[in-house]
């Protein structure tokens, strides 16, 4: 305890939230803060300040407030200061974030509100201000979702606008002006881009495919507009410009809205259709009704093939079909680290490579040229992890450290969800029998009503089983196993993964999620190796190791989702392939020539033949001259004449 307290410190946490405000926010919140606290009698000589800059209060997902939190978890903050409260957060969370931190040994202040949590009271202050705060963004939206209606009514530009379109200032004099309302703008077509959505409702109702015209785009080099950083056509924006009422003057306003949960968290939902707005501007028509409803006929025939047919469920979240029935080790594992694409498969048998799907030469394609040996890459990564996983690294105490922790918490609240699970069991067991009282006497005969029953059923079904589970563990407490049998269970594992089959593919798509592959190349050379990057999960790698531990698999599935979210390993990276022996020697040679060491001599030092070091040599200076800023085209020196180095032949017989 002394030694934790010694480790806690004063933070003084200031933000400020878009770019549109003063730099300078932060530092007159940290002057206000620091003379509140020298007020009070606290030293804040060494106190820690913390600025998120252009970071909305609405979302916990800063980069700033995130080392915060870690600092708070850790037990490391003796007092946390903010102007006030707002500054900590706007979101419903402000209240817990703070008990959370006196939880941990803390103190919360808001100088300017006066809050601290050393006084009485302070819950009933935090929460009201905490509602407060919320309540205002909320207002914000209303007045700003007000203010876009407005404009949209007047037949003016609300930031709404799609690809083919443009705004611009209606009175372009009121752009100059310092004070005043923020000056209106107007919409025009943009025919730069309106030939474009011309050519592709031509295309599509000749025939031709989504995919291939967003190909062709791609290849014509037609602009994507402004708002889009990749120079790439993709069918799904193709698909939305072909379904998008406003090429005919139909501009609809309003479908969605946006909601946030506690934390901050952003989501679309959609507006009932009596609240949406639809407003007709003829003048800003791209495609006439006879090509608008040739499109849109030929829009549901296809959906009639391939959209979702009436009955069917709906579908859960897109899953990359690798992850789910791997066909090899990395297929679908392994990453582009520099555009973040998924790296496909080429070659066949032994000469498999995975190579960037987006690379290539030309603007806006992926640098990452370098193809990943497959077989190779298979080999190292398997040796390493099953070397790995019998070490009992570090991050594994780590990882065993938050699962006892996350198994008490989830012990301590199996009484109050098996309270719940009842109540809403006697509720669903009412409602299937009303169902089925309804349907058997003849009063109802709807789909919807049979669909209804249905998913009762499924959801008491699923309930039943969760209230056994949860009495069995009420009745067995459950504890993790001794280090020893874990380590021997991990041993276990690694043989699996030695094995290289599907069960292996299976684990490595569990503890590793992502593997990201780059590329080294050496200075003045054109190809070089791949170097993959990734982390092992060690939550996953205990769960593998314990699935078949009695009752433990049962309540891992019962934590929370996001459970070992922090047990990953360290960033472990893994060249499948080296520098050759000229590569490593460049640099030498480079600077004993610069030093006036004849050639005889370097032979001499680096065992390379004459031809080879002066080719090192040579390919190593013209890579510095390449990235010298002043780019002197000064060709690099030739061998000393008393050398004899006029030719490859003479260079190797002198040097022997």
């Amino acid at each position: 305890m002394f030694a934790m307290l010694l480790t806690m410190v004063i933070v003084i946490y200031t933000r400020f939230s878009s770019d549109l405000q003063s730099a300078k926010s932060c530092e007159d919140q940290e002057r206000e803060v620091r003379e509140a606290l020298t007020r009070m009698g606290i030293d804040h000589s060494k106190a820690i300040v913390i600025h998120d800059e252009a970071e909305s209060a609405t979302k916990t997902f800063r980069d700033e407030f995130a080392r915060l939190e870690a600092m708070m978890q850790a037990g490391q903050i003796g007092i946390l200061a903010v102007d006030d409260q707002s500054r900590l957060s706007r979101a419903d969370n402000a209240f817990a974030f703070i008990t959370d931190l006196v939880y941990s040994g803390g103190r919360f202040l808001s100088t300017g509100e006066g809050i601290d949590t050393e006084q009485t009271g302070w819950e009933l202050r935090v929460k009201v201000m905490e509602l407060h705060n919320s309540t205002t963004i909320r207002e914000l939206g209303r007045r700003v979702r007000r203010g876009q209606l407005g404009r949209i009514l007047g037949q003016l530009s609300a930031g709404d606008f799609c690809y083919g379109y443009e705004s611009f200032l209606v009175d372009p004099a009121k752009a100059t002006e310092q004070r005043g309302p923020k000056p209106e703008r107007g919409l025009r077509i943009n025919e730069d881009e309106a030939k474009w959505v011309r050519k592709i409702f031509e295309w599509f109702n000749e025939g031709r495919s989504i995919t291939w015209m967003a190909n062709e785009l791609t290849r014509l080099g037609a602009g994507v507009g402004n708002r889009r950083r990749s120079k790439r056509w993709r069918a799904s924006h193709v698909r939305k410009i072909l379904a998008n009422e406003k090429f005919i003057g139909q501009w609809k306003w309003g479908t969605t809205r946006t909601i946030r949960n506690s934390q901050g968290k952003k989501k679309q939902i959609p507006v009932p259709e009596d609240q949406q707005v639809v407003v007709d501007r003829p003048e800003l028509r791209i495609i006439d009704d006879v090509t608008w409803e040739k499109t849109q006929a030929r829009l549901n025939r296809l959906k009639e093939i391939y959209g979702k047919k009436p009955g069917q469920k709906h579908r859960a979240p897109k899953v990359h079909h690798t992850a789910l029935y791997p066909n090899g080790l990395l297929n679908g594992l392994v990453f582009c680290r520099t555009c973040g694409a998924r790296l496909w498969q080429t070659g066949m048998e032994k000469h498999r490579y995975l190579h960037c799907p987006n690379r290539g030469t030309d603007e806006g394609c992926c640098h990452m040229t370098t193809q990943v040996p497959i077989a190779k890459a298979e080999e190292k990564l398997l040796k390493f992890l099953a070397d790995l996983l019998t070490s009992w690294p570090e991050w594994i105490d780590k990882a065993l450290d938050a699962m006892r922790q996350q198994i008490t918490e989830t012990t301590r609240q199996i009484p109050e969800n098996l309270a719940g699970d009842e109540r809403r069991l006697k509720e669903l067991e009412t409602q299937i029998a009303n169902l089925v009282d309804a349907l058997a006497d003849g009063t109802v005969q709807s789909q919807a009503v049979r669909h209804r029953l249905d998913e009762a059923e499924q959801e008491a079904a699923f309930l039943r089983k969760r209230i056994d589970d949860a009495r069995k563990l009420l009745a067995e407490p459950v504890e993790l196993p001794s280090n020893e049998w874990i380590l021997q269970q991990m041993n276990d594992l690694a043989s699996v993964i030695r094995e290289g089959g599907y069960q292996s593919a299976l684990l490595l798509r569990s503890i590793l999620g992502r593997v990201e592959a780059d590329q080294m190349i050496p200075p003045g050379k054109k190809r070089g190796y791949a170097r993959l990057h990734f982390r092992i999960n060690g939550w996953e790698v205990l769960k593998a190791a314990l699935q078949e531990t009695g009752d433990l698999p049962r309540i891992l599935e019962a934590m929370p989702s996001d459970s070992g979210k922090e047990a990953p390993s360290d960033a472990f990276v893994l060249d499948l392939g080296e520098p050759t022996l000229m590569d490593r020697w460049a640099p030498k040679i480079a600077e004993l020539r610069a030093a006036g060491i004849k050639w005889t001599e370097i032979v001499e030092i680096t065992g390379l033949d004459l031809n080879r070091a002066y080719r090192a040599w040579k390919r190593h200076v013209d890579a510095q001259h390449d990235m010298d800023e002043d780019k002197d085209e000064a060709t690099p020196e030739e061998p000393d004449s008393d050398d004899d180095e006029s030719d490859d032949s003479s260079k190797t017989e002198e040097a022997a």
